[in-house]
């Protein structure tokens, strides 16, 4: 099963009569880019928080925000008597505009008290489960997500596999059709023909035309991508995001050879197959 790189999930926690509203966003991305937000009494866990990230999400553009207030609604209280000595003292030395002047103030050192939080080995226990909660939420939208992308992957290598088998068909007619056309053209114009030179020469340019070990190829890269889907290794995108470059350059060299004008028009179809076969293999994991 595919997982998606795109995924989301949220969770609360309270300790100590602190609330806390952990958020995490997956988006796809070629690397691992952890954006770890956390309270400053949080900091001195962050590598480990980004260690667990790693482990568990693997790739993708990752943003982790938790947020931390008061269950009880006293998270801040203001002092003041600091904040109307600031206000004296600032208007002591000059005239401030009385509507700006609170903003500024209460900014001030010591303008307002935030209650502490001990975060004992417990609590940080408690913490990192509910971390663990919300992976497991944002694993199941991947999953979910992965499971749409899958379908729609099927659905362009049915596609290209199904103009391919058209292509096969047309292009032995096509060869037969161009050595029909070279021997009646050598027979209008009426002339002596060494045969045997003849023959090396139709030999050549047909092989230069023919375009089945391009056609054995790329149905060998279609088996191989759905085999890779198949598979139950959990990192696969960038494989497919590979494959899908080697079915790319069967598909062009089948259609710089193929000179005919309904192969060319399979080509085109199978281009615009595969393109979406790459943007959906970029938000695979």
């Amino acid at each position: 099963m595919l997982h998606s790189m795109t995924g989301y999930g949220s969770t609360t926690l309270e300790i100590n009569k602190f609330k806390f509203d952990i958020e995490l966003k997956t988006l796809n991305s070629r690397y691992l880019d952890n954006n770890i937000s956390l309270p400053n009494f949080l900091s001195s866990i962050e590598i480990e928080v980004g260690n667990i990230l790693k482990k568990r999400l693997l790739r993708g553009k990752i943003e982790l925000r938790v947020k931390s207030s008061s269950s009880d609604g006293n998270s801040v209280k203001f002092n003041q008597d600091v904040i109307k000595k600031y206000i004296k003292d600032l208007k002591n030395i000059s005239e401030f505009d009385e509507s700006n002047l609170l903003k500024s103030v209460i900014n001030l050192p010591n303008s307002i008290d935030k209650p502490e939080i001990i975060i004992t080995k417990s609590n940080l226990n408690n913490f990192y489960k509910a971390i663990h909660t919300v992976i497991n939420n944002v694993i199941s939208f991947r999953l979910k997500e992965g499971l749409n992308t899958e379908k729609d992957i099927k659905i362009s290598i049915k596609e290209i596999s199904y103009m391919s088998e058209k292509i096969i068909g047309l292009s032995s007619d096509h060869k037969k059709f161009l050595k029909d056309q070279l021997e009646k053209k050598s027979q209008e114009y009426n002339i002596s023909i060494d045969k045997s030179r003849y023959e090396q020469e139709v030999f050549y340019y047909l092989e230069k035309i023919d375009i089945n070990e391009e056609l054995v190829r790329l149905d060998s890269h279609l088996k191989y991508f759905n085999d890779i889907l198949k598979d139950k290794q959990i990192e696969k995108g960038k494989k497919l995001g590979f494959i899908c470059q080697e079915i790319g350059r069967e598909i062009n060299t089948i259609g710089s050879k193929a000179n005919n004008s309904k192969i060319q028009s399979f080509v085109v179809e199978m281009k615009s197959s595969l393109e979406k076969l790459k943007e959906q293999s970029l938000n695979i994991l």
